[in-house]
Formats: C-alpha cells, structure tokens, sequence
C-alpha cells in the first residue's frame, strides 16, 4: 500500500490553533428559533445559584436542531445543551433534600442527542464543550491573540474566575500546540523519505511544543483554587459512568430519545436497559495527548497489567510492511474517550496511527550501541536526543498531571470542606420522586408522574458493563421489594427510608483515608494517571 501523505485540514484540524475552531466559538445562536435556549444561558449562572435549572428546563420547548446550518452553530448548541444538562443532572431544584436527576427531560435530550449525532461524539459534556468550544479572545490586536492571558470563557457553571482558568489552561495549551500537530505530519513524511535531518528537526518542533505544554499546565495554580474546583466546580463535570456513589447507580433517562414514554415499570430490567452510561469530562478527551502519543509510539495497557514498548524487531517488521496498520490503543479507557471526541479528530488519530513510524525509524537508526559513545555531530545521535526529549517532556508534562490531581482532587476530598455538612435528611425511597411539574407541551414528564430520581444500590457499583444486565440488579428488584420473576412492586410493605444531604452531592463530598478518588470518567484517577506516566518513561530509547 503506498503512502498517502496526512493533511489537517481533512481531519476538521486548524493548522494554526490545532483541535480548536479556527475562528473564535460563537458566543450566540443566530437563529431568533433558539431564544429559549440563550436565554437561559443569558443568566445560567444565577439559575444555577437559585437552584432554577430545573424548573426551567422542565418548561422550556422541544426545538430541533434542524435549523442549525454551520458547524460553529452546531458546536455552540452542543456546548450551551451540555451546560443545560449536566447543571439539571447535578444540580438541585430548590428542595432541601433533592438528589442527582436520572432523568434528562426532552427538552434537552432529543436536540442534544440529534446535535450528538452530527458532531459524531456522545451526549454528554465533554472537553469539546468547555474547552474547544468555549473561548473567546479578549484583544484581537494582540501580540499573540492566542495567549491564555488574552483569552476568556463563554460560559461556566459557576460564574468564577476558577472555573474559567481551568478551562483556559487546556484551551491554551491546544493552540500552542498547533505546531506540534504540523511537526507530527512533517516527521511522518520525513520518514516516508528516510531523511533524518528532517525528522530530527520535526522532533524539535515537536519539543518545542510540549515544552509550552508544560509550562502553561504549571500556571493552573496562578487562578484557579483547588477548594474551589473540588467543592464548586468538578461536581459539575461528572458524567454518569460508575457514578453510583455520587447518586447516580443506574446511569440517566434520556426522555423522547430511548422510548421513555412507553416503557412499563412492571418490567424492571427493561427499564434498566433504558438508562445512558457516559463518562464526564476529562483531560483523555483531548485527542492532543493521544496524538504525540501515537507519533512518539507511546502505548499504554490496561490499568494494572504491564506491557512493551515496540522492540527493534517488531520496528523492522513494521517499516518493512507499509501497508500494515498499527493496532489501537491497548489502554480501553483511552479507547473509549476517542468517543467524547468529535469525529474528525477520532479518525485523524487512527489514521495517524495507521501511517506514523517515527518511533520505529528511530530504533533502527539508532539501534547501534556504539552510540552512546560517538560523536555529538552524528545526526543519528541528534535525532535520538531529540526523540528522547519529546518523551521525557510527555513524562514531565504527565508528572504535573498527577499533581495537579493530588491537589485539587485528592488533597480536598481527604480534609473536607471548610463549611460544616448540613444536616442529613431522611426521606422515603420511591422509585419515581414526586413531581407535578409538566412539560411546556402540558404532558406529564416522561409518560409517568414526573420526577427524577430511581432509587440508589451501592451494590451497582461499579458499573463497567453498560449494555448487560447485571446479576445485581435482580437483588436490587428484591431490595425494593418487588415480587419475582413478575418484576412487579408489593404494595404490602413500605420502602426503606434513604438518607440524602442537602449540600454536598456528587462527587463533591468527603472522602476516606482509604477511599479511591475518581476522576469525572469514573476511573481510579492516580493509579490510572500514574501508569500512564510510568508508561511513557520507558519509552525512551
């Protein structure tokens, strides 16, 4: 098979702001259809603080997203629709007690998941949404426009400046990055045309890059606050994917878009099949990691299992059969996040990963042991420097990750909030929590009595089969006092009484000395991070 040559520009990718749009994100729909929509975002961070999200989601119309024309204009509804449903999911409704909602009404849900479809990613907020398509640049005169100090949010959840720098980071750190994509095209040729010089010099670029990278990721302490993030912020980026322990076991309902309107809850399994399981946001969204992972041949293996990098042999086998593609990521949990990403970016890194050999060229140029002690000026000296730089900037920049994580994750979650927990509340289990709100067409929500909530099983937990019905779910059935097999609910016997609290929901909350901290992806954060890291440092050649 011969080589076709990779072009950005194919991919939906800006050769000079990266994996963001080229032009800056619309900050409005321009379609007067959409009004009901940016009107809530025109004051989305006093809804939000009012506890109004809900009710104002549960009275807004079904609009179609047939009306969108621009990729920019399905980028904007996507992110605002994002902002919608993770504030309805996550937030409360003014009740004192009220919990996580496992139902998404319509109103959200059918355009959000037709505007899905189009952008080819899953319904759920993502680092598209609030990092690649959420910025606005504050001086267009500017020396470097794109700079993180001249770059600004469209929309929070929380209206703080926390937010906004968290999301700013990562936005900046993918424009400067820009080069590094177009040094990755550049190696890839250069190896197609074995000419070292040129493929030294894309390494450099490459380099050069990540050292931006790194230095941009260090400036996350300079304004965003970890009591912030943790407390007020990253409840609102969790998706619902082994999210059982922050109140949400079964996943969510998502109305008009999965037959919510005609399932029976005589059948408890079907109803349970109905349920999305998605992860949250998360920095493996970006497709910028996975690709100077695929250029550098980083692999990475199932968390907790050891794998090898690619050995001299296998880079032979490789070069000599062009044709042959490189197998996936080994890593399910990366593999599963290129579906949080739109699908030009998807398919850009698996055809990068179909067509790089950097890594291979490298080994078999520089599998000469004498090497270590020749001259400075041999080229074949250069261009392993400059491969092995690249590798241990990915391993600084994954070092800086981690701390990151253990300060604004795990350090909070281990002292607790400096505000005391509000009083727990006990209130009855029900399958369906009461609700007498309609719909703005005047239907009951969801073909059913309206309300958010199934009831919680921390015996669903975790949750990493999200087609198959669980063994678990039966004793669930029996938990909530339903008569086997006939699935159907006793009315013999009150339900157990659940205890909520008021303030603290989701994955903001107190954790134990020997708890396991999860990333909004539902993961064990450090040990799924740090084999990532150790992974990348024996890469080096």
């Amino acid at each position: 098979m011969s080589y076709i040559p990779l072009r950005l520009e194919d991919y939906d990718i800006s050769p000079t702001h990266g994996f963001l749009p080229s032009e800056p994100p619309l900050r409005r729909l321009p379609d007067p259809y959409y009004t009901p929509w940016e009107n809530i975002m025109d004051r989305f961070n006093q809804f939000v603080l009012a506890h109004q999200i809900r009710r104002l989601v549960r009275k807004m119309p079904v609009l179609s997203a047939s009306r969108l024309s621009t990729q920019g204009e399905y980028q904007r509804a996507f992110s605002i629709l994002s902002f919608m449903a993770h504030a309805y999911i996550w937030g409360r409704n003014g009740a004192v007690a009220e919990p996580a909602s496992e139902f998404l009404p319509a109103s959200i849900s059918i355009p959000w998941v037709e505007i899905a479809d189009f952008l080819q990613l899953n319904p759920v907020v993502c680092c598209a949404a609030v990092c690649h398509w959420n910025w606005q640049i504050l001086d267009e005169n500017a020396e470097d426009p794109m700079d993180i100090c001249n770059l600004g949010t469209i929309q929070t959840f929380s209206g703080s400046t926390d937010e906004s720098w968290f999301y700013l980071v990562t936005t900046a750190i993918e424009a400067k990055c820009a080069r590094g994509l177009n040094a990755i095209i550049a190696a890839v040729e250069a190896v197609e045309q074995d000419n070292i010089e040129k493929v030294t010099l894309s390494l450099q670029q490459m380099a050069i890059s990540l050292i931006d990278a790194n230095f941009i990721l260090e400036r996350m302490y300079e304004r965003c606050d970890p009591y912030v993030f943790y407390w007020k912020i990253r409840a609102f980026l969790a998706g619902w994917e082994n999210m059982a322990e922050a109140g949400l076991p079964y996943g969510v309902l998502y109305e008009g878009v999965d037959d919510t309107d005609t399932f029976s809850l005589d059948n408890w399994q079907s109803l349970i099949r109905r349920f999305r399981k998605y992860a949250g946001g998360s920095a493996a969204q970006t497709p910028l990691l996975q690709a100077f992972d695929i250029a550098l041949g980083i692999k990475h293996y199932p968390t907790g299992q050891k794998g090898q990098q690619t050995s001299v042999i296998d880079a032979r086998d490789r070069l000599r059969n062009r044709g042959v593609s490189e197998p996936p990521v080994a890593n399910s949990y990366l593999v599963q996040m290129r579906n949080y990403m739109p699908g030009g970016h998807r398919r850009f890194l698996e055809d990068l990963a179909g067509t790089c050999r950097v890594r291979e060229y490298v080994l078999l140029t520089c599998s000469d042991s004498l090497l270590l002690l020749g001259s400075t000026d041999d080229p074949r000296v250069l261009l392993r420097r400059a491969y092995n730089d690249c590798v241990d900037l990915m391993k600084s920049f994954r070092d800086k990750h981690i701390m990151i994580v253990s300060r604004y994750i795990i350090a909070p979650a281990k002292s607790g909030p400096s505000i005391p927990q509000r009083v727990a509340v006990t209130v009855p289990r029900q399958i369906i929590s009461p609700a007498h709100e309609t719909h703005a067409s005047g239907r009951m929500l969801g073909g059913r009595t309206g309300g958010d909530s199934l009831p919680a099983d921390p015996t669903m937990y975790p949750q990493t089969n999200t087609s198959a019905i669980r063994p678990t779910e039966v004793q669930a059935a029996k938990n909530l006092n339903w008569d086997l097999p006939s699935m159907k609910r006793s009315k013999t016997t009150s339900p157990e009484p659940m205890t909520v609290y008021s303030s603290r929901s989701g994955l903001a909350r107190q954790l134990d000395d020997n708890a396991i901290a999860r990333g909004t992806g539902g993961t064990d954060a450090i040990k799924f991070l740090k084999q990532v890291r150790n992974e990348t440092a024996h890469t080096r050649i």
